[in-house]
């Protein structure tokens, strides 16, 4: 089947299981009260050619988890069983988080097919005896627009849907479990492995493994301004849009549109309303560096806290190790940011390790870890 046409499938299959009730039964029957963080709300099989190489069965899911890092919401995703006999204590989890599709309902990796670049590492986690739970996030595919770059808030999507595979599956899966996932998967990763034992204290977390993940933005986006040098990351524009327009979405009292110029509000619309390629095509139609966005830096004090509750990546506070993983000629999230964090989580005795990669470019970076992961895995999961 072409992409197009299983893209097509999908939105057809997600429809469905959104306007037909689905009777839960097995191990779903007993599902947690609706308000429970990972309370299984809905779930709605994937036909056979839908599913990834490697995959005996998937699920369409909706479940309860954080909307942004302060309110409580749902968010949807996908559970993948990979083939064979299930192994004594059930299959091992890993939640993926996927990268950056956009906000607006339409990039929704369980509507889309996903992305074909992280396609290929599910397959691979599913041949080595994963089972594979794939968040959307909160606001994708769900009321609001996503709130981009959010860390509470996909940290908790990206644990929650754990706690939802195992309501789905019961003991068809083991307690343990990790996450991982590339760039905004990343930033993610490092979230859920900060509040992975607490926020579900009946799993038995094992560790993360964030993929060129973008952390030291709580220092980067204040001075953010009219005066911000036009030097900066590849897609820096696009991504701070991104994150203001989840915030015109969420905080109305921070007023977004206040800080941006007209340019700055037709891009604002145009990160709102546009996916992955749709958005570049956008940009790259109409040029510009952040400077000509913005009518004032992001420093605002309501601002500053705002964007220092989402995107304050953790140094300390892990419970179990971390594999930090990074491309040296990244241009979408540099080394150094990556450096930067981890030698913070050295200076603070956080267990973790870092492997670096010469030459591979942004998303490449996630199947040139997939080894090391695989080897990291291996040993925590035991």
């Amino acid at each position: 089947m072409t992409l197009s046409l299983r893209r097509a499938a999908a939105v057809v299959t997600c429809v469905v299981a959104g306007l037909v009730p689905t009777v839960l039964t097995g191990p779903a029957a007993s599902a947690a009260p609706a308000s429970e963080p990972g309370a299984l709300l809905s779930s709605s099989p994937l036909a056979e050619d839908l599913l990834p190489d490697g995959a005996a069965s998937g699920t369409l899911v909706r479940y309860s988890t954080l909307r942004t890092a302060g309110q409580t919401g749902e968010s949807t995703g996908l559970v993948y069983v990979p083939e064979g006999e299930t192994p004594a204590g059930g299959w091992p989890v890993v939640s993926f988080a996927h990268g950056t599709t956009g906000v607006a309902d339409a990039c929704t990796p369980s509507l889309t097919g996903g992305t074909e670049y992280e396609r290929p590492a599910m397959t691979e986690w599913l041949r080595n005896g994963f089972a594979v739970a794939a968040t959307d996030y909160a606001g994708l595919g769900t009321p609001g627009v996503h709130a981009y770059l959010d860390g509470p808030a996909s940290g908790a999507n990206v644990v929650d849907i754990v706690r939802t595979a195992h309501r789905l599956l019961g003991d068809e899966l083991s307690p343990r479990w990790l996450a991982t996932g590339l760039s905004q998967g990343g930033n993610a990763a490092y979230f859920a492995a900060a509040v992975g034992t607490e926020r579900a204290p009946e799993l038995d977390y094992r560790g993360a493994v964030p993929i060129a993940g973008p952390t030291q933005l709580d220092t980067l986006l204040p001075p953010s301004g009219p005066v911000f040098p036009p030097i900066a990351p590849s897609g820096y524009v696009g991504y701070v849009m991104y994150i203001l327009a989840g915030l015109n979405d969420q905080r109305s009292d921070l007023n977004v549109p206040s800080y941006l110029t007209p340019r700055g509000l037709d891009y604002l619309n145009a990160a709102t309303t546009l996916c992955g390629n749709d958005f570049r095509a956008f940009r790259e139609a109409n040029p510009v560096v952040l400077r000509d966005l913005l009518t004032r830096p992001l420093d605002d004090p309501a601002m500053n806290a705002t964007l220092r509750e989402m995107q304050a990546v953790p140094v300390a506070g892990y419970d179990r190790p971390l594999l930090v993983t990074q491309s040296l000629v990244d241009q979408t999230v540099p080394a150094p940011l990556t450096f930067a964090q981890t030698a913070r989580m050295s200076a603070a005795g956080t267990d973790h390790r870092l492997v670096t990669f010469p030459d591979a470019d942004h998303v490449g970076t996630l199947m040139a870890s997939m080894p090391a992961a695989l080897d990291f895995a291996r040993t925590v999961i035991g």
